[in-house]
Order: C-alpha cells, then sequence, then structure tokens
C-alpha cells in the first residue's frame, strides 16, 4: 500500500497525535519482532512520513527509549494506586511483559532507562514489610515481577505443556502468590 493510498482522515494530525502514533507503532513492532524493524515500517503503520520519526525523536532508538519511558511513567502511576502487578503487564497496547522481553532476548535493555515502574513497586511493598524479614522489600519485587513477567510471557505454553487448562483457579492462585509476596507475607508452601 503507498502513502498516498492511506486516506487523510486515518492519518494522525499534529505534534502530540504523530509523536503517540509513532510510540505506539514502534512497541507495536518492538512486541511483534524484536529489534528488527525500520524506522519506515514504524512511520507505515503509524500512517506518517518516515521523516517525522527522525523530526521528532531523530533515530529508532530514541523513539524506543521515549516510548519504552512513557509507558513506564503510566505503570508507575498504577502502582501507586495500588493496582496490582498482575494487572500492569496486560495494559492496552502491546503487551509490557512481552516488550521487556523482547529487549532483554535483543540485549537493548538499554533503552529502559530508568526503572521507575519497579522502584514503585519495590517502595509500595517497603511500606509493608518488616524490616526483620529475610526478604528485602526489592527481593519481594523481583520475585513478584519475575513471576508476573514469566506467567504473563510464558503462562500459556507452561500450561499447554503441563496438559492443563487456564483456569481461574490458577489465574487466583498466582494473584494470590504476587500478593503475599507485595504485602509482606511469609512465603509458604501452604496457606
Amino acid at each position: 500500500m503507498s502513502d498516498a493510498s492511506v486516506s487523510q482522515i486515518d492519518r494522525p494530525v499534529g505534534k502530540t497525535a504523530v509523536k503517540s502514533a509513532l510510540q505506539k507503532a514502534a512497541l507495536t513492532l518492538l512486541a511483534e519482532r524484536g529489534m528488527s524493524f525500520s524506522i519506515r515500517e514504524v512511520a507505515k503503520l503509524a500512517r506518517v512520513n518516515h521523516g517525522l520519526v527522525h523530526r521528532h525523536f531523530g533515530s529508532k532508538e530514541a523513539l524506543l527509549s521515549a516510548a519504552i519511558a512513557e509507558r513506564n511513567e503510566a505503570l508507575r502511576l498504577q502502582v501507586q494506586s495500588n493496582s496490582s502487578p498482575m494487572d500492569l503487564t496486560v495494559q492496552a497496547g502491546p503487551v509490557t511483559a512481552v516488550i521487556l522481553a523482547r529487549l532483554i532476548l535483543d540485549d537493548a535493555t538499554s533503552l529502559i532507562g530508568d526503572h521507575i515502574a519497579t522502584a514503585a513497586i519495590v517502595d509500595h511493598t517497603a511500606l509493608r514489610v518488616a524490616d526483620t524479614d529475610p526478604l528485602t522489600p526489592a527481593h519481594r519485587a523481583a520475585l513478584a515481577n519475575a513471576i508476573v513477567l514469566g506467567w504473563t510471557v510464558f503462562g500459556g505454553y507452561a500450561m499447554q505443556a503441563a496438559g492443563a487448562t487456564t483456569s481461574k483457579e490458577a489465574e487466583s492462585a498466582l494473584r494470590t502468590m504476587v500478593d503475599r509476596l507485595l504485602s509482606g507475607q511469609p512465603i509458604s508452601a501452604h496457606r
């Protein structure tokens, strides 16, 4: 499809709309293919001229850094409003956990910048963890993140490989584990 065949009505208009469309398109492609995409592909998906990537961001890496920073800030605000990390991985748009997995696999974690969403989870957990707990708030947040991210990316495969079907009970058990980690409750094999 040529640029001329795309309706002018479908194109984002204005600096804010163009930047937002480019960021969303870049994250979508990152989730689908990792770092293996071009600026032209981002622009085509965003329905804008590829020169606008350079005008607004300068490079693919700067575009991704800006998009990831915006996503992290939104996640930080959600953590501060007491959203569960289980809910944070499935927000609108490309799945955050898949984006993170792609960045790790492509050795591109330098694009993440500050880990403000994770820092917010650590701060949130610190309010609930006793000073005598052998697991620090950072340990608990890291374990909870690993569980949630792993489940989000590999949960379906793991359930299929185990011959199980996804169920409300499995999701509930997972949520309980994460909630116990982040609320400072003892971690045990028994409820």
